[in-house]
């Protein structure tokens, strides 16, 4: 059986052109000498990922079943391709959209029946898989989902895993060892071929990492797509040997017809914010992003990243000199752009902050607070920036990373602005672990400013280790706090068992954690950035704006000492005066 496995990058809603898009790609292998057999697309192939509120519009429901008709007419060879189907709620005369999978043959076909549009299946009982019969063959499909260890596919011939699977980190991709393993175990376990379709592409702050591949009965691996880019690879599935006497011998992994060379950390997410930057800018209808080049390591990475994912020549570096800004930041910020190739403007605004205060004295007497005066400079070069992005239909990037975002360490309706925050969910210690990575590759950004000590370049001599521990105790913390969600006595304990590391103080840590607290209120005015696997620190973290809690050591160092404080709460008799009784 001669198979198509299409990995498409659609936008999330636009099912008319996502369908165009499909259509043509299936119109292009049915025109071969040799054309497919079955031609296999992801899940949420036509409408996209990450659809959120959408799933509950009614127009988006019958758009998704106009589109899914429309589309089986069509299609010119055997398809299978994910999408979105709408079910009644009950006692509502309304829909909610579920994923689901489309197959169309000579210009019939229909939806395989992962929604149960008739409500007829009792809670807690769905379709975790679904088998189809093509040419005599059994071909299992599996819908954006993983199988069960204990999951029997001895009957199928094929098992083909249609996926929309966010990237989060190295291993979580299909070129890694551990899911590989993964997968040939599960071939070699059922004596079947496995054929995984995963989709590709960015919807906001989600990165679909792609990387298709296909294995056959031993767990071999025939063929894999390319990560972070749209594929189509064709494999012959040799179905014709005995499958009973493949059954009843052992089986071991034969030579792979494909060597896949696993990504490195940095490299992946590098490829995963060049995907995500464009995706974002193009699919929201821009060719041109502007940015603040400051001369710091932040601006100067999101620069690299834009000009790799959109051409140096829709990225415009803005220099945004003010009054404390010294000569070897413009210096820097210019050698970037030469390296880059990026073309420039520069606007100072020592004068407009000069204006300001004079104004400002002349009403109130006086100049205003210093922190008064830091965050107008960052709040004068937004407004710059945001009049050209107006201007010239350019969409502004935002250059923070979440280590600022964690603490506050930003200006609100400053450097707190902008459309899409590339860097915005990566720790400043990743930070230089991403340059030091792309400067590898080809020297790009300035030594001079990965080894300058971080500035805001706000006051005179101001340095950011002013305001905050050293990047690399902060980023311990905040790591322990927000991915881990860590209290103080958990990180102090899990520091103590770093015997390599640095202990950490008591009253730091607390003081780091009331800045993170203390903070809410201004990441929740922040721009939206690619997650890569990390906690999103406004939707995932979710603490309240108004809150009063405040967290201080308890001294409870070993994890035991938490649940012996926990059942302290517990009676043992009941409290005199009344009874206790459970129901």
């Amino acid at each position: 059986m001669y198979i198509a496995i299409v990995q498409s990058n659609p936008t999330t809603g636009a099912l008319r052109s996502n369908a165009e898009k499909a259509l043509a790609v299936i119109n292009e292998l049915a025109a071969l000498p040799y054309p497919p057999d079955l031609v296999v697309f992801p899940a949420y192939a036509l409408t996209g990922a990450n659809l959120k509120g959408l799933i509950y519009h009614d127009a988006f429901a019958a758009e998704c079943m106009d589109v899914a008709k429309d589309f089986i007419v069509r299609a010119q060879l055997p398809t299978l391709i994910g999408t979105m189907i709408p079910r009644p709620l009950e006692d509502r005369f309304s829909f909610i959209c579920e994923p689901e999978v489309l197959f169309c043959s000579n210009g019939k076909g229909g939806a395989l029946g992962f929604v149960d549009v008739d409500n007829s299946w009792s809670s807690d009982r769905y379709a975790s898989s679904i088998d189809i019969d093509l040419d005599g063959n059994v071909l299992t499909v599996i819908l954006d989902d993983y199988p069960e260890p204990d999951d029997d596919f001895s009957h199928s011939e094929i098992v083909i895993m249609m996926l929309a699977k966010e990237y989060e980190g190295t291993s979580s991709l299909f070129t890694s060892s551990t899911q590989i393993n993964y997968l040939r175990s599960l071939a070699n376990q059922n004596h079947t071929w496995l054929l995984v379709a995963n989709l590709v592409g960015s919807e906001d702050e989600l990165v679909y990492d792609g990387a298709s591949i296909v294995l056959d009965a031993y767990g071999s691996v025939k063929d894999s797509a390319e990560p972070f880019a749209e594929d189509t690879m064709t494999v012959n599935f040799d179905l014709s040997a005995s499958r009973q006497t493949s059954r009843r011998s052992a089986k071991t992994t034969q030579q792979d017809s494909k060597t896949i060379k696993p990504l490195l950390p940095y490299e992946a997410d590098w490829y995963a914010l060049i995907l995500s930057i464009r995706d974002y800018v193009v699919k929201n209808g821009f060719s041109d992003v502007v940015l603040g080049l400051s001369g710091g390591i932040d601006s100067a990475l999101v620069a690299a990243l834009a000009a790799e994912a959109l051409g140096s020549e829709h990225v415009h570096g803005v220099l945004i000199p003010g009054p404390f800004t010294s000569d070897d930041s413009n210096s820097d910020a210019i050698s970037l752009a030469h390296n880059l190739r990026i073309p420039t403007l520069t606007f100072s605004i020592t004068e407009l902050f000069s204006i300001f205060k004079e104004s400002f004295a002349q009403a109130f007497n006086n100049e205003g607070t210093p922190i008064a005066q830091e965050n107008l400079q960052a709040r004068l070069r937004m407004m710059l920036l945001m009049y050209l992005a107006n201007s010239n239909g350019w969409l502004l990037l935002n250059t923070s990373n979440k280590s600022e975002i964690a603490v506050g360490y930003f200006t609100l309706y400053g450097d707190a602005a902008g459309s899409f925050a590339p860097i915005g969910s990566l720790y400043k210690t990743d930070i230089y672990g991403l340059v030091d990575w792309r400067n590898n590759q080809q020297a790009v950004i300035p030594q001079s400013i990965v080894i300058k000590d971080p500035s805001a370049e706000l006051q005179e001599g101001q340095r950011d280790s002013d305001s905050l521990p050293s990047y690399e105790v902060l980023d311990r913390i905040l790591r322990l706090h927000i991915e881990d969600d860590f209290g103080i006595d958990q990180i102090l304990e899990t520091a103590r068992q770093e015997p390599t590391q640095p202990q950490l103080d008591t009253e730091l840590v607390r003081s780091v954690l009331e800045m993170v607290r203390k903070a809410e209120h201004k990441r929740r005015q922040t721009p939206l950035s690619p997650l890569l696997g990390t906690v999103d620190l406004c939707e995932e973290r979710n603490w309240p704006i108004t809150c009063g809690y405040s967290d201080h050591d308890r001294h409870l160092t070993p994890y035991s000492d938490i649940f012996d404080y926990l059942s302290g709460l517990y009676a043992a008799e009941d409290p005199s005066g009344f009874s206790i009784h459970e129901n």
